[in-house]
């Protein structure tokens, strides 16, 4: 981030969305709404004189809210640019900030500000978010837990600094069960599987025995997909280092309340028995869900969506990266669940295909283009239910109008249209009709 935000050739809007994006490749207009931090960035240095005379402690986003930070204070340790910003839903308005900042960089009175840009192509990226419903206990017992916020806890510059503690008494759990496949790979919740889960459970289980070897971990799951360079070989090295992995789905979940500890119960597969065990954290790998910003720049920039919520590729094995609006490409989840290798695959395809038309200065379409016919039309407007590029709107007369950029050609308005008042550009009737009368001539 930091060698991205140094390079003059990279513009980065930070605390930043997209709010409008009109026009077609090599000439889209995009409108960011840029939030205010209530900071001057160029005048604030990061001393850190604000946040300390600061009275508010708000939960800490950044460590997954299991710990506070203050109401004015830098995102996170590393974050890009070092810039201060005020919570302003949590703010007393003490201005005791103010008073304490000898730069004059807090500025109450900003204000949303609208920036316009004019764009190329564009790469969307905007990630996934995570499942985080109340399976298992989740956001009622204290001790089951997300494998980001375990993240978090094991991270030497999070809010444990990196020693395992959990989070209703900060003592180390000895017993900890994982439990793979929560939220996903279920017909009633998410079908799809997050991919990254196993290999998650994997990794952050192992750190915590190569930490703490007298701890006892369970890893419950569905099925073990470690799939990929070297990852089965890692697999089996959890298994050597005396990690118990158990196939069976988790039946019940319930809290001591005097210890805070979990009793768990569950039957193994292959088994009639059901084992009843207690333990003292639980860790759910959950799913893997579209992020709030992926549903809302679908809607924008007129993305389709794809059956599980995820934006939707022209091909999902032969063209995974453009989608069907020209010059708008995918890098990530966005598209679906993807691990490190192939988010960073994908960045990499998507960038190149993004600079391929920049770098020719021109982008060339064959003009097979749908062409209404305005006095055959019945107005049934059929053909615009029917274009999966929604290249076909009403203008104010009530005309039928197709945008020659986003029409492909498929020719599926014209096959569907009761009028004929559709036709497609070199692929006329008359020119069909033409063809067969040469080819298959009537002779008198």
């Amino acid at each position: 981030m930091l060698e991205a935000d140094r390079h003059p050739n990279i513009e980065m809007l930070t605390y930043s969305e997209v709010a409008k994006v009109e026009g077609y490749i090599g000439n889209f207009r995009v409108q960011v709404k840029r939030h205010p931090r209530f900071v001057i960035e160029s005048e604030c240095t990061g001393c850190g004189a604000c946040t300390d005379v600061c009275p508010i402690y708000v939960p800490n986003y950044f460590d997954e809210n299991l710990s506070a930070r203050k109401c004015i204070d830098i995102s996170f340790a590393q974050a890009v640019p070092a810039v201060y910003d005020i919570e302003r839903e949590s703010c007393v308005e003490c201005f005791a900030c103010v008073d304490s900042c000898d730069l004059e960089a807090i500025d109450f009175s900003q204000q949303d500000e609208i920036v316009e840009l004019e764009i190329g192509t564009i790469i969307v990226a905007t990630g996934w978010d995570i499942y985080q419903e109340d399976d298992y206990g989740y956001g009622k017992y204290e001790n089951v837990i997300t494998q980001i916020q375990l993240e978090r806890i094991l991270a030497p510059n999070g809010p444990m600094f990196g020693h395992l503690v959990r989070p209703s008494d900060g003592k180390r759990p000895k017993k900890i069960l994982f439990i793979n496949c929560v939220g996903s790979r279920d017909i009633k919740k998410n079908a799809y599987c997050s991919v990254v889960c196993c290999n998650l459970s994997i990794k952050n289980s192992k750190l915590i025995i190569s930490e703490y070897p007298d701890s006892e971990i369970t890893v419950c799951y569905i099925d073990m997909r470690c799939a990929g360079k070297m990852y089965e070989e890692y697999y089996k090295r959890a298994r050597d280092a005396g990690i118990l992995f158990v196939k069976g789905m988790i039946g019940t979940i319930e809290e001591d309340p005097l210890t805070k500890n979990l009793i768990v119960q569950f039957e193994p597969v292959g088994t009639d028995t059901i084992v009843k065990m207690e333990v003292h954290m639980v860790v759910l790998s959950s799913a893997s869900l579209p992020s709030q910003g992926t549903k809302e720049i679908a809607k924008i920039m007129n993305i389709e969506k794809s059956s599980d919520g995820f934006l939707k590729e022209v091909h999902p094995r032969l063209e995974p990266i453009k989608t069907k609006v020209p010059g708008i490409y995918l890098a990530g989840s966005c598209q679906g669940q993807k691990s490190i290798e192939l988010a960073v695959s994908q960045a990499k395809g998507a960038a190149s295909s993004a600079g391929i038309p920049m770098g020719q200065g021109e982008y060339v379409i064959e003009l097979i283009r749908a062409q209404p016919i305005d006095e055959r039309c019945a107005k049934c407007y059929k053909c615009i239910d029917a274009c999966p590029y929604n290249a076909i709107s009403i203008n104010d007369e009530g005309t039928i109008v197709v945008d020659v950029i986003s029409c492909r050609g498929c020719g599926i308005c014209t096959a569907i249209c009761p009028s004929k008042a559709i036709d497609l550009a070199h692929y006329k009737d008359v020119q069909y009709s033409v063809y067969i009368d040469e080819l298959l001539p009537i002779e008198d």
